[in-house]
């Protein structure tokens, strides 16, 4: 029942006083719900001695104490599979905390048993029960993943299905999702994998690194909020060996039980998102396409190189070629290895250029294998990313874009090219709407104005090589300044509403210089178009133009 629905409220006769209830009530109603099951779960969230007497009182039972802080519980728990219960004797406005971060380790239909909160669905609730009424009061809506913020996501989780009763002076919540994951970041993915003991293993760790300084950048007349030069995090690299998982497109990987740290572009974020999960709680999520026990099954070893958004020019120079370093260790490990993308929603066929990119790394077109939906894969042979805007980069990334860089520059033809270029761009999406004015005054700067995807991937790399000073609108245009292994000068435009740092972390390995001449976005959403104000930016603009 959904206490506070109208027709659904629950009677009261007397409210039971909040508190501890006794050991003996918790085994009872422990008991009561397994119904003689053996082989069950339960979890016991908080004090040892309640676990201890279910272990009394249930020998059948597998009964797990979990104190660990919330991100080691997130393991421990994923690795001990779905409970049929959990038992969280917190208290206060811990009970809600525990909520969000444990409920949906329980199995569809199972009970998560709060002892002494009966009255959290009583007419003067604590945080857990205010926040279990003010779901419940709301409209049907489905589950969906994409832009919905966290709270607005879990909300519609708990409205449409999850139920609570009172029982025995405890609070006694269900759930009727089967196949809610749990969702591991990178440190969390490796201990997963470890500590299962097979069939997956790590098959190697690169140490993280002093990141760069990112203090590159120079911005006018005003900076962009969050600050572009803010510190550059840390990461470790992994390699991981899956075997039997499940891939589906936009890069997502999971087993039964998880999904795994590969998933995420951003996956130093607090919350791990992806559009083919829609979450339910921090750590938890739903997949868009339930999985079936029938899946079609790939025999063989691949190498996960698929990325969420397949097709964009941008997100493969971020996020395919900052996992490119696997291919050589990949090769090492079974030579008749291939490469796994899937189709993506605008662009289901991969493009001559993404196979020329391909041939580039090293990888024929023979071994890239498209799916259009999920597969379970024999073995999959994944790497963590070295780059993952806006949070880190790894300096060793530098090996994989010169070697890309030298065989890509090696196609181009022997010519004179210009010292200063700038980047143009044809896309409305992020549109700079006095392009000709703009692009007027860096022509009378001696730039020429070129419009890269006009070019082979070779000549692209040449011209930003040649280059002395390279300018253009910000975004993926700018990012084949990755392949030019020498300190540049560059000059960027974007709006206030633009944040990603592509070029940041690219500048901070490479030590280009930025500078950046901002604009009032158009919108606040970061696809906004942007006018070039010449009187507002002008000076700074022409400032910037008289010290190259």
């Amino acid at each position: 029942m959904r206490p506070g629905a109208p027709g659904r409220r629950f009677a009261w006769r007397r409210r039971r006083p909040s508190g501890r209830i006794p050991d003996d009530a918790v085994v009872g109603l422990v008991a009561a719900h397994l119904a003689g099951r053996a082989d069950a779960l339960v979890v016991v969230i908080g004090a040892s001695g309640t676990a201890d007497r279910l272990r009394a009182a249930g020998p059948h039972w597998r009964v797990l104490h979990a104190d660990a802080p919330p991100a080691e519980r997130l393991v421990d728990l994923a690795l001990a599979g779905r409970a049929e219960v959990i038992v969280d004797l917190s208290d206060g406005e811990q009970r809600l905390r525990r909520f969000h971060a444990d409920f949906f380790h329980l199995a569809a239909g199972g009970a998560y048993v709060v002892p002494g909160a009966a009255g959290e669905l009583g007419p003067s609730p604590g945080p857990l029960g205010a926040f279990l009424a003010e779901c419940w009061a709301g409209d049907a809506e489905p589950l969906r993943a994409g832009k919905r913020s966290l709270t607005e996501s879990r909300r519609i989780a708990v409205r449409m299905h999850v139920t609570g009763r009172a029982e025995a002076g405890a609070l006694v919540l269900t759930h009727d999702l089967p196949d809610v994951l749990v969702k591991l970041d990178e440190p969390q993915g490796n201990a997963y994998v470890d500590r299962l003991g097979g069939p997956h293993r790590v098959l190697s760790v690169l140490a993280a690194e002093t990141p760069p300084d990112a203090r590159v950048i120079t911005e006018g007349p005003e900076q962009r909020e969050p600050a572009m030069d803010r510190p550059v995090a840390e990461a470790a690299i992994a390699l991981r060996d899956y075997r039997d998982v499940v891939v589906d497109v936009e890069q997502t990987v999971m087993t039964d039980l998880v999904v795994l740290p590969d998933t995420f572009r951003h996956n130093q974020w607090p919350r791990l998102v992806t559009r083919r999960i829609a979450d339910v709680a921090p750590r938890f999520g739903v997949p868009m396409t339930p999985v079936p026990a029938d899946l079609p099954r790939l025999e063989g070893t691949y190498l996960h190189l698929d990325n969420e958004f397949r097709g964009h020019f941008g997100h493969l120079m971020t996020e395919v070629v900052s996992r490119m370093w696997s291919w050589p260790a990949a090769l090492e490990i079974d030579p008749d290895v291939r490469v796994l993308v899937g189709a993506a929603r605008k662009r289901p066929e991969l493009a001559a250029w993404e196979y020329d990119f391909y041939e580039a790394c090293g990888i024929p077109r023979d071994r890239v294998v498209r799916i259009d939906g999920q597969v379970r894969v024999e073995r999959l042979l994944s790497g963590t990313p070295m780059f993952s805007n806006p949070s880190y980069v790894h300096p060793r990334i530098v090996e994989t874009w010169d070697r890309i860089g030298d065989t890509l520059a090696a196609r181009a033809a022997e010519r004179d090219r210009p010292e200063r270029i700038f980047v143009a761009r044809r896309v409305a999406k992020r549109a700079c709407t006095n392009a000709d004015e703009v692009e007027a005054l860096f022509v009378d700067h001696g730039f020429e104005v070129v419009y890269p995807e006009d070019h082979p991937l070779g000549e692209q790399v040449a011209l930003f090589r040649a280059a002395r000073v390279v300018a253009g609108y910000a975004g993926s245009g700018m990012f084949t300044t990755a392949f030019v292994p020498h300190p540049q000068r560059l000059v960027l435009l974007g709006s206030t509403a633009y944040t990603p740092r592509n070029e940041v972390l690219i500048a901070a390995v490479r030590r280009h210089r930025i500078d950046s001449v901002v604009s009032r976005a158009d919108r606040t959403d970061v696809q906004s178009s942007f006018r070039v104000d010449l009187e507002r930016e002008g000076p700074f603009l022409r400032s910037v133009l008289a010290s190259l």
